[in-house]
C-alpha cells in the first residue's frame, strides 16, 4: 500500500527525529510529524512524501501521553523559535538524551554510554542574546521572530526563552521605533533603514547592549537613545552595525559606537569577558559554567599542561582553564576575536595565554614543528563539525586527551568514528541542555591516547 499526499492515518508515535518530531511508520514507511509525542496515538494527514520518508500534521491526539503539557507560549505554534514545548521538561530531557545516543551508538556504532542530560534548573528566561527582525505592516512597526521555514515575522510582546530585560526592552524599542517614525527596512526593495535590533545583557544584568542593524550609515537614533537609557539605566552600551548587502546575514562589517561603550561585561566561571555586538559567547550563561566545569573536569588538569584552545573565539574555555595549566594558545580564524581574547587574557591578568591568528588546523602543526607539544587540546567546532584537515593535523599532533564539545550529535559521531581509528579512546557523552525549548543540543565528551 503507497502512502500518498493528503491520505489520513490513525498511528501510534514510535520515537523522535533528531529534530523532535515524532517518528510514526505506515507498512513500515516512515512519516514526521511534529508536535506529537512519543507513545501517542494519533490522527495525521500527510502532507509530502519521497520515496524514503513522508511529513505529516497532527490532526488530533486521540491517547495523549502523560508527558504532554500545553506550550506555555502562546506564540508556540505561529513562531520558528521553539520547536519541542508541549513535551514536559523531563521529556525534552529524554529526547535530547535519546537523539545523542542514536547518533553515538546506532549511526555511529561507537558502542559508548550516553549519560542523562545536564538540565536546567528552570528552563526559561536564559537568553543572554536576542537577534530580532523588524518590519513595516499595516502602517506600524512589527518585531518577532520568523515563523518557520519564511521571512515573515511574528509580532510578539514577549519570548519566554529569552531574558526578561530583553522582553521590556523589545517592547519599549518598539514603542520608540512607532513614535519616532523610523524607517524600516524591506527586503524584496532592498529600501529603508533598520533590519534587526539585537539585545545582549550579562549574567546578573548590571550590563546590557542594544545593536541597531541598518541598511547605511544614517544615524536617527538620538531621541530614542534618550529615552532607552533614561527608562534602562543598566543599557551601558549602544552600537549601530551597518549591513548595507542584499543578503540573510544580519551583522555587516562596521560598527559604530553610539552610547557608552562598545562591549558589555560579563563573568564566567571567575574570569570577566568582553563581549561585543559580534563576539561569539554562549547564549545560556548558567548552562555555559556547567558545560566549562565539565570540560576542565575531563581534561583532569595537574597544573603542568599545555592547552591548544581551536576556535577559541574572545579565548572563553581556555582563559576559564588557565589557572589549572601551565600554558594555553588559542587558535582562532576570525582576526576581531583573537585581538578580543588577548584583551580578555589581559583583563583577568592572564600571562600564561597566547593566542594565534589562522585556521587551527594549520597553527597547530607550525606550532609542533617549533617543538610545542600539547597536552590537552580543547575542540569546539560549529555545526559542521571538524574539518577533515583539522581532524587530520589534530591526529599528527597526537596530544594525550582530546575535549571535544558538540552542538550536532551527527557531526560529533563521525569525528570520533575517525579519532577512535587514530587510536583514542572514548569516554561516557555528556549532552547539555544549552537551549531548552528548542530541538538544540550541545554535548560534551573526552578522549584519550592509547599508547
Amino acid at each position: 500500500m503507497a502512502v500518498a499526499k493528503n491520505d489520513y492515518y490513525t498511528a501510534t508515535v514510535e520515537d523522535y527525529t533528531h529534530e523532535g518530531m515524532g517518528v510514526v511508520k505506515i507498512d513500515n514507511y516512515p512519516i514526521f510529524i511534529g508536535n506529537v509525542l512519543k507513545g501517542e496515538e494519533i490522527e495525521f494527514k500527510v502532507l509530502k512524501t519521497n520515496q524514503r520518508f513522508g511529513f505529516g500534521k497532527s490532526m488530533k491526539v486521540i491517547t495523549p501521553s502523560e508527558n504532554r503539557i500545553e506550550p506555555p507560549c502562546p506564540y508556540y505554534y505561529a513562531c520558528g523559535g521553539c520547536q519541542i514545548q508541549p513535551l514536559s521538561y523531563p521529556e525534552q530531557q529524554a529526547f535530547k538524551k535519546g537523539a545523542v545516543d542514536q547518533s553515538i551508538n546506532r549511526m555511529g556504532k561507537l558502542d559508548r554510554e550516553t549519560k542523562d542530560v545536564m538540565a536546567m534548573e528552570n528552563p526559561f528566561n536564559y537568553r543572554n542574546k536576542s537577534q530580532i527582525p523588524v518590519q513595516f505592516k499595516d502602517g506600524k512597526v512589527e518585531m518577532g521572530f520568523y515563523q518557520p521555514r519564511s521571512h515573515n515575522i511574528v509580532d510578539i510582546e514577549f519570548c519566554l526563552i529569552q531574558k526578561e530585560i530583553h522582553n521590556q526592552l523589545m517592547v519599549f524599542i518598539k514603542e520608540q521605533f512607532n513614535k519616532e517614525h523610523v524607517s524600516v527596512y524591506d527586503e524584496a526593495m532592498h529600501k529603508g533603514l533598520i533590519r534587526h535590533v539585537i539585545i545582549r545583557s550579562n549574567h546578573d544584568d548590571s550590563e546590557v547592549q542594544v545593536a541597531f542593524i541598518t541598511n547605511g550609515k544614517k544615524n536617527i537614533f538620538k531621541n530614542i537613545i534618550n529615552e532607552v537609557t533614561k527608562a534602562f539605566p543598566m543599557v551601558t552600551s549602544i552600537v549601530q552595525n551597518v549591513n548595507d548587502k542584499k543578503t540573510n546575514v544580519i551583522f555587516g562589517d562596521e560598527t559604530i559606537t553610539l552610547y557608552g561603550e562598545d562591549y558589555i561585561t560579563d563573568t564566567l566561571l571567575g574570569k570577566q569577558f568582553r563581549i561585543k555586538a559580534r563576539s561569539f559567547y554562549q547564549v545560556n550563561h548558567a548552562q555555559t559554567e556547567k558545560l566549562y566545569q565539565k570540560a576542565i573536569d575531563l581534561a583532569g588538569l595537574k597544573g603542568d599542561e599545555t592547552i591548544i584552545d581551536t576556535y577559541c573565539g574572545i579565548g572563553t574555555i581556555g582563559l576559564c582553564a588557565s589557572d589549572k595549566a601551565k600554558k594555553i594558545i588559542g587558535i582562532e580564524v576570525v582576526g576581531s576575536a583573537v585581538e578580543d581574547a588577548k584583551e580578555n587574557a589581559r583583563l583577568n591578568g592572564v600571562d600564561n595565554a597566547e593566542y594565534h591568528l589562522g585556521k587551527s588546523e594549520e597553527v597547530m602543526k607550525k606550532l609542533v614543528k617549533q617543538g610545542v607539544r600539547p597536552d590537552v587540546v580543547f575542540v569546539d567546532p560549529p555545526r559542521k563539525g571538524c574539518h577533515p584537515e583539522f581532524l587530520e593535523a589534530l591526529a599528527e599532533v597526537a596530544p594525550k586527551k582530546i575535549i571535544y564539545v558538540s552542538c550536532n550529535p551527527s557531526t560529533l559521531q563521525r569525528d570520533l568514528k575517525y579519532l577512535k581509528t587514530q587510536g583514542y579512546d572514548i569516554s561516557p557523552v555528556t549532552p547539555v541542555d544549552m537551549f531548552p525549548q528548542t530541538n538544540h543540543i550541545e554535548s560534551i565528551v573526552g578522549l584519550e591516547r592509547v599508547e
